[in-house]
């Protein structure tokens, strides 16, 4: 091999063994705490609130009104806020802040396919076994959330809603 070509390779593989280096230093960890449910999320509490809390956590933050019959336990308003750039799961990600009535009521925070695997990891470290473990989903619905299977996302849910999502968990497993 020539030096000029010899140097050339050696220094394109150290820059590729830095760059790869520090890309793997920058990623956040997939810890158990990690998956917990965000601490914004207080659930029941009303949009304005949630709002006011998202604003710095958010790159971009829109809130929009939506069907009240696309929400079955809605009654009088659905409301969504979307916010991009979340901090969450070791990722900046899209969550999506849903609300029934004025009240928090569930949160989605998309995922990606190829991280089931370790999102599923650590949610049984943190939680133990879930309730249930179906095609579409594993659910633990005793610390109220879920992983999609079927849609790569995070599903962290409020007291006020559990039993419905216990509920909907049940029937998916024939029970």
């Amino acid at each position: 091999m020539k030096a000029p070509f010899r140097h050339f390779l050696g220094a394109t593989l150290m820059a590729a063994t830095v760059f790869a280096h520090a890309a793997s230093a920058a990623q956040s960890p997939l810890t158990a705490q990690a998956v917990a449910a965000p601490d914004v999320a207080s659930f029941g509490a009303s949009v304005s609130a949630m709002e006011r809390a998202l604003a710095p956590l958010c790159d971009r933050m829109e809130t929009r009104q939506l069907e009240v019959d696309k929400l079955p336990v809605a009654q009088r308003s659905h409301t969504q806020i979307d916010c991009d750039g979340f901090s969450h799961a070791g990722g900046q990600r899209l969550a999506e802040f849903v609300f029934a009535d004025d009240a928090l009521v569930f949160v989605w925070v998309l995922t990606d396919a190829a991280e089931e695997g370790a999102l599923l990891a650590a949610l049984k470290q943190q939680y133990g076994a879930p309730t249930h473990d179906l095609p579409g989903v594993v659910a633990f619905t005793d610390h109220r959330l879920a992983l999609r299977r079927d849609k790569a996302e995070l599903l962290y849910y409020g007291a006020a809603v559990a039993e419905v999502y216990r509920g909907w968990f049940d029937s998916m497993a024939g029970g």
